[in-house]
């Protein structure tokens, strides 16, 4: 069934993301945190971390990855899962903002330091990430837009029967010092 639907550039962003750890920051063992299973959005950047680590010679560890299910508590149990098994990491990718939020939580238990021990980034830009100490590096993705991109879709296609099939919208790096920038 061909349904319209608007989704995020995930390639772009996580390819920035990735890009700039390993290329500002030296980080080679970065931890990807997944979404829920079956979510399209993890499967997509988790594809793209994939290849952005390829794409610098980096061979894919798959102790390395972990669900954070995209919620605080997930990105928590994941990175203690992590550091439970021992698994050597210098960053973590999570999948979303709020289990990046997890994420510096399990940490700082431990008495880990961002960035300075591990470097941390997500995918979203919620409004509370830049209030975190540190602030989140994050990519940008137009929550707002996709909705009302979405809305529009659908109302097209009830009046005219039309709508685009496959709307991309951009995403954008937002550098903060959760990756080691000041």
């Amino acid at each position: 069934v061909e349904v319209p639907c608007v989704n995020f550039d995930n390639r772009s962003g996580v390819r920035l993301l990735i890009d700039h750890l390993i290329q500002v920051h030296n980080r080679r063992r970065i931890a990807f945190l997944q979404g829920p299973e079956g979510n399209q959005d993890s499967e997509q950047r988790e594809q793209c971390y994939r290849e952005a680590l390829d794409a610098h010679g980096i061979r894919f560890d798959p102790l390395l990855v972990a669900r954070g299910g995209f919620n605080e508590p997930g990105g928590q149990d994941a990175v203690e899962q992590l550091l439970g098994m021992q698994v050597p990491f210098d960053a973590v990718f999570s999948g979303d903002d709020e289990a990046a939020i997890g994420t510096i939580s399990a940490l700082r238990n431990v008495g880990l330091r961002v960035p300075e021990d591990v470097a941390v980034v997500g995918f979203d830009d919620l409004p509370v990430v830049r209030h975190l100490n540190p602030p989140l590096t994050t990519v940008r993705a137009p929550i707002e837009q996709a909705g009302f991109q979405a809305a529009t879709q659908l109302f097209r296609l009830l009046e005219t029967g039309e709508a685009e099939l496959n709307t991309l919208l951009p995403v954008e790096l937002v550098i903060r010092q959760s990756c080691g920038c000041k």
